[in-house]
């Protein structure tokens, strides 16, 4: 197992992460095809950057873990982005989210049923740091684990729902990362996607629907760390594209990213050195910004005029007359200021228990639509379509579970705030 620094090591008391686990972690980026200064960014620093697009929480076992803002019962980690070819036909995963650069390439990930997926930090950045699955005309990935020590031997941990598995050709599918960033930091959805999500570009909307991780889990292969690089550049070939890409050229500040793709023959990377430590995790994080340093005045020299003796002084020129003011126009009442109301957390929850009815509508459907092209379109190269009628079972099954689960997640948050039930013997089920 990797070595994991001691910025963030405080964190990890009972599991640790499983960074060097086979199959687990696609391999780093070869030396000759990093350049550049990466900077550095403390610790302290990192977590107050990333409290402006979620929460900190104080973990019993995992110390400090971060969760986005209003983030959605079935939103996962590295569902928006999309890979792109580094130099040496490595793949480098580009998140379209304005923290990805930090929580899809630095530590690890878990799942709460309570909270959801909760992300680990530590200081080891990797250019891809998920598994990788596939067979012959499809490829899956799935965010590297926080795994307890008994776990740590297991090729590719990840429950089913943490796969996400597309064709091989559309591998490389782009989405936007301005548009989503600009809407991400909009004021009226300000730390907020759950509208942007729902409707999900680039690699999130060439996934297969998730009900067909159960079969899929079946049909692929766990990839170890020296297969994956073979199977990605076969599929970005099979497509017609190259496995020679850019280089990845670190930046020392996050805004010399861009849009995140390559620019003058180079693959820009904000990547920094964490270093320092954070906050005992005992409590709430509070962002505590270190105050700047107050200088002593310095005494003033008093300033001394003199005019000489030999300079007589001219006499003063008569005063002007001074023309009336004009009537000063009457000051209007300054309007006053409606403080804009919180929305109560039934209605919060109300909201986001409409968007998760509508969203099991769409995977149904989705689901349906799937199964209807199985007869022309078979899931992958090769499949047995005997099986296709067992298949469709299980993941009519598997998409009932996915839907539990999210309902009982969403209503463990709820049960966090009483206030939050919904009155007149609603039922915060469908």
């Amino acid at each position: 197992m990797n070595r994991i620094a001691s910025v963030f090591s405080s964190t990890l008391v009972a599991l640790s992460l499983s960074l060097g686990l086979a199959g687990a972690v696609a391999p780093a980026a070869s030396a000759q095809q990093q350049t550049g200064s990466r900077g550095t960014i403390t610790a302290q620093a990192l977590m107050q950057d990333l409290a402006n697009y979620g929460v900190w929480m104080s973990h019993p076992k995992l110390g400090w873990v971060w969760q986005p803002h209003d983030v959605q019962p079935w939103w996962q980690p590295f569902i928006e982005g999309e890979w792109i070819v580094t130099q040496d036909g490595s793949p480098y995963w580009r998140s379209a989210y304005p923290f990805g650069w930090a929580t899809e390439h630095y530590g690890a990930w878990t799942y709460d049923d309570r909270k959801g997926w909760l992300w680990i930090p530590s200081n080891e950045w990797s250019p891809a740091p998920v598994s990788w699955r596939a067979v012959d005309g499809v490829m899956g990935w799935a965010p590297q684990l926080a795994s307890a020590a008994e776990t740590q031997s297991v090729e590719c941990p990840q429950p089913t729902f943490a796969w996400i598995f597309i064709r091989t050709e559309r591998l490389l599918t782009t989405s936007n990362f301005e548009v989503a960033e600009k809407e991400l930091m909009s004021d009226e959805a300000h730390g907020t996607w759950g509208a942007w999500a729902h409707n999900p570009t680039g690699v999130g909307g060439a996934r297969m629907p998730a009900a067909r991780n159960v079969n899929m889990l079946e049909a692929t292969r766990c990839l170890p760390a020296s297969e994956s690089k073979a199977a990605f550049g076969a599929a970005v070939q099979a497509r017609g594209g190259t496995t020679q890409g850019p280089p990845i050229s670190f930046v020392s500040r996050r805004s010399e990213m861009g849009s995140g793709r390559a620019r003058g023959g180079y693959l820009p990377v904000y990547a920094p050195e964490i270093t320092g430590n954070p906050p005992p995790a005992n409590g709430a994080f509070v962002l505590t910004p270190p105050a700047q340093p107050v200088q002593p005045l310095q005494p003033l020299t008093p300033i001394v005029t003199r005019v000489p003796d030999a300079v007589a002084l001219a006499p003063a020129s008569g005063a002007r007359p001074v023309a009336p003011a004009s009537a000063a126009l009457p000051v209007l009442p300054a309007q006053a200021v409606v403080p804009a109301s919180p929305v109560a957390p039934a209605t919060a929850y109300g909201y986001q228990q409409s968007l998760l009815n509508r969203y099991h509508g769409e995977q149904q459907e989705a689901v349906r639509r799937m199964h209807e092209e199985d007869a022309t379109t078979p899931p992958y190269p090769g499949v047995d379509a005997s099986k296709l009628p067992e298949w469709k079972q299980r993941e009519l099954a598997e998409a009932a579970r996915e839907a539990e689960r999210q309902r009982k997640l969403l209503e463990a948050r709820q049960q966090e705030h009483p206030q939050a039930a919904p009155s007149g013997g609603a039922s915060s089920k469908p």
